[in-house]
């Protein structure tokens, strides 16, 4: 029987001996949060990876004058990759749209487990991939529909055609033969 606060319920970990799941259970520690609540402050510096139990949250930019809130985490989820990767401090906080219950994991605990599972650590690192692409996507989408106003790019003999307070102005460049005094 699977408990709702174990990782073995979760889908990353179905591939799991119980036992493993157990050994993992002890380094995390289970959240529980009512509707409206923040699991992660944007300031916290605690380095954690969240695996959604239950529930739904929401990423924000909170104490902002107006929330900016990109898309919900579901249930069976995780979140906080890139930060407990990197060690940098997070750049959101999540609140809970719903009830929910996340485990918080380590971020030392996550690098062991994606280094010596290998289903569960191509779930985690597929992730940023497959946002980098989408990134990548919309980038290049949003190039081709405004390739008529790119700014110039490259050697120029003469100045763009751009106003005067242009950061491109005036700039020329200096060759390898040329030097500056």
């Amino acid at each position: 029987m699977m408990v709702t606060g174990s990782l073995s319920a979760h889908p990353c970990f179905k591939t799991l001996d119980p036992e493993s799941c157990r050994i993992l259970d002890r380094c995390c520690t289970l959240l529980k949060a009512a509707a409206g609540a923040w699991i992660v402050d944007r300031t916290a510096n605690d380095g954690n990876f969240y695996f959604v139990m239950a529930g739904r949250l929401r990423p924000a930019l909170h104490g902002m004058p107006q929330d900016l809130k990109s898309s919900e985490i579901e249930r069976a989820s995780f979140f906080g990759e890139l930060g407990a990767v990197e060690g940098l401090p997070r750049r959101h906080g999540v609140s809970a749209v719903s009830a929910s219950t996340v485990t918080a994991t380590p971020a030392g605990v996550l690098v062991t487990m994606v280094l010596t599972r290998r289903p569960l650590g191509q779930a985690v690192l597929a992730r940023p991939v497959t946002r980098n692409r989408a990134t990548t996507r919309r980038v290049g989408e949003a190039a081709h529909i405004y390739e008529g106003r790119r700014p110039f790019v490259g050697l120029m003999r003469s100045r763009p055609p751009y106003g005067r307070f242009h950061a491109g102005v005036g700039v020329r460049h200096i060759g390898s033969k040329q030097r500056q005094a």
